[in-house]
């Protein structure tokens, strides 16, 4: 049974970060075209960092690419061993928001906020990339759901027997 609830807490993780990531986007594409504030500040880019990729940066490739992926003991369904050495170690990813410091000049002299030459700082924010990004978080969002479904009938079915 432990098999199925930790792919319960890892489906949970990927639910929260594809909703973290979803947020961020819809923050991005409501702010995409806003002026700056009072003081001049331009709303940033945000993006959704996975912390413990941040951490590894200094890793080799296969290190990078190394699974920890559990095996069994000689009892067969007794403990299980992680194969990258780190047995007990929580290694569910953490997720931050980051601002992405961009800006881009337009050029309407017509705005009050425009500068001496008529250009206007305003967010680097492709719509586009917002959407394809937003496309792609909601698919990985419903990939997660299914897996927990899966997990979900699996134990019932484990139950029954």
């Amino acid at each position: 049974m432990d098999g199925i609830f930790t792919a319960l807490r890892t489906n949970m993780s990927g639910l929260q970060s594809q909703m973290k990531r979803l947020n961020a986007i819809s923050e991005n594409i409501a702010n995409a075209e806003t002026l700056p504030d009072e003081n001049g500040k331009v709303y940033q880019r945000k993006l959704v960092v996975d912390e413990s990729a941040k951490s590894a940066g200094s890793a080799t490739f296969g290190e990078k690419m190394r699974l920890s992926i559990a095996q069994s003991s000689g009892k067969h369904l007794g403990g299980t061993k992680r194969l990258d050495g780190a047995a007990g170690k929580n290694n569910y990813h953490q997720f931050s928001i980051e601002e992405r410091e961009s800006e881009k000049l337009v050029f309407d002299p017509t705005n009050p906020k425009a500068d001496a030459q008529g250009y206007v700082k305003v967010p680097d924010i492709n719509i586009v990339e917002e959407m394809v990004d937003m496309i792609a978080a909601s698919r990985a969002y419903e990939a997660n759901v299914t897996t927990m479904e899966a997990a979900k009938k699996m134990a019932q079915s484990t139950m029954r027997i």
